[in-house]
């Protein structure tokens, strides 16, 4: 076999290949406890997640592997950590032997004291997940059912069979004293591999669905900007439609300020938004991959999501649409306003053209009379110098009329001044 000539791949081949291979599903076996806790960074934050990673990768007798497209894995004595690093957070999911009754411990208090407490940022999501084992037979079943109903202080379940009845699920998504979501994962006859999938499902049903919903609270506070722009767009549009020449300044003005103040809006919220929208989708891929069964008198996960969740989508949604229809109405409008601007123009220069066209025709008409009083005037003082000419011939001893030669010339002399007023004419046009 041939060697691979690397130079003949994409500069990103590697990279682009080991994503595939990236982030492996956990390997489990036996009743196992879980505690996730995802971190909001700030990306000033984001270099204190690595060095806090590192040095607790330097603690004695912890194992780290390289970290490979934002994830590593550490091993401290029977717990594994892994940390799996996302654009706005990064994630802390411990696995430990599950020696006790459900939720009597949790994998966090394995990790060093307080290391997890000293890395800064928000915590966005946190679960702790519980397992037991229950034969496949008593699955759902009213004793089973009243177990796992005080696991969870008698309060009212979500949950059912997932991925072909291997296993059931169980949540009453409320927090605990940790502020955690907790899970209760039943063994029926679940695989290693199955078995890390679920794990890793469910907490990452958790992260999507908690950071899905963080543009929430700014769309409840977007919405009333919205429409308050949106009557003060209807009132401009209103005023556009009775405004009188010269008023154009004004409402341009106004205009403007409410383009910038929504253009604002969408710069705020427009990313947020945007990533809620991809959330959602992960978070509703994730679900459909439980592959749910209802067990008769409880509402499984997707149900008990679409009808709690869809309505805050709904109004992230109805935010974000508000303001791109907003923009696209003001856009409108700033053509309209143009148009009628133009009009405006078109209108005042035909009336000025006009009034040029007046003052033309006068002025030429102008010219005209000047220039027959100038033959006039020219040739009345050539006929003078004529006669004074004549009268000093005259003075010499020439004997003749100077009055008739004048009175003969003036026509020639007129004709002349006639010709070369119209050639200097010619000659500046």
């Amino acid at each position: 076999m041939n060697v691979a000539d690397m130079e003949r791949f994409h500069p990103q081949y590697r990279e682009l290949h080991a994503e595939l291979l990236a982030r492996s599903f956990p390997v489990v076996a036996g009743q196992v406890m879980v505690a996730h806790r995802a971190i909001l960074f700030t990306p000033g934050e984001a270099a204190a997640h690595r060095v806090a990673v590192a040095a607790l990768a330097d603690f004695p007798g912890v194992v780290a592997t390289q970290e490979e497209q934002g994830f590593q894995l550490l091993r401290l004595g029977a717990v594994d950590l892994r940390i799996e690093r996302h654009t706005e957070f990064t994630t802390f999911t411990a696995f430990a032997p599950q020696e006790g009754a459900p939720f009597a411990a949790s994998a966090i208090d394995l990790l060093p004291e307080g290391w997890l407490d000293a890395i800064p940022g928000k915590i966005l999501a946190a679960v702790e997940i519980a397992s037991e084992l229950v034969p496949a037979g008593e699955a759902g079943t009213a004793k089973t059912m009243e177990r796992v109903l005080d696991c969870f202080g008698q309060e009212r379940l979500v949950g059912g069979w997932v991925v072909e009845r291997v296993a059931s699920v169980w949540s009453h998504f409320r927090l605990d004293e940790r502020g955690a979501t907790r899970f209760l994962v039943q063994i029926h006859r679940l695989t290693s591999g199955r078995y890390g999938r679920l794990l890793q499902r469910l907490v990452e049903i958790e992260n999507y669905r908690l950071a899905a919903m963080l543009s929430l609270p700014l769309a409840r506070e977007v919405l009333p900007q919205v429409e308050a722009l949106e009557a003060r767009h209807v009132r401009l549009v209103e005023r556009i439609g009775v405004m009188d020449d010269g008023d154009e300044r004004v409402l341009l003005g106004d205009l403007t300020d409410l383009s910038l103040a929504t253009e604002r809006l969408q710069a705020r919220c427009g990313s947020r938004f945007s990533l809620t929208d991809s959330y959602a989708r992960i978070l509703s891929a994730r679900v459909r991959e439980l592959h749910e069964e209802q067990v008769p008198g409880y509402q499984t996960l997707s149900e008990f999501f679409d009808r709690r969740l869809v309505q805050a989508w709904h109004a992230c949604e109805r935010a974000e649409a508000g303001l791109n229809a907003l923009s696209e109405r003001l856009q409108s409008t700033t053509g309209l306003l143009r148009t009628r601007v133009e009009v405006n123009l078109q209108s005042q220069n035909h009336l000025l053209l006009a009034s040029v066209d007046r003052r033309a025709a006068a002025q030429l008409k102008l010219q005209h009379n000047v220039e027959g009083l100038s033959v006039v005037v020219l040739t009345y003082y050539l006929a003078n110098l004529l006669k004074i000419a004549l009268e000093g011939l005259k003075s010499t001893g020439l004997h003749f009329d100077s009055s008739l030669l004048v009175t003969l010339a003036i026509p020639l002399l007129g004709y002349g001044v006639w010709r070369a007023v119209r050639h200097a004419r010619r000659e500046n046009h």
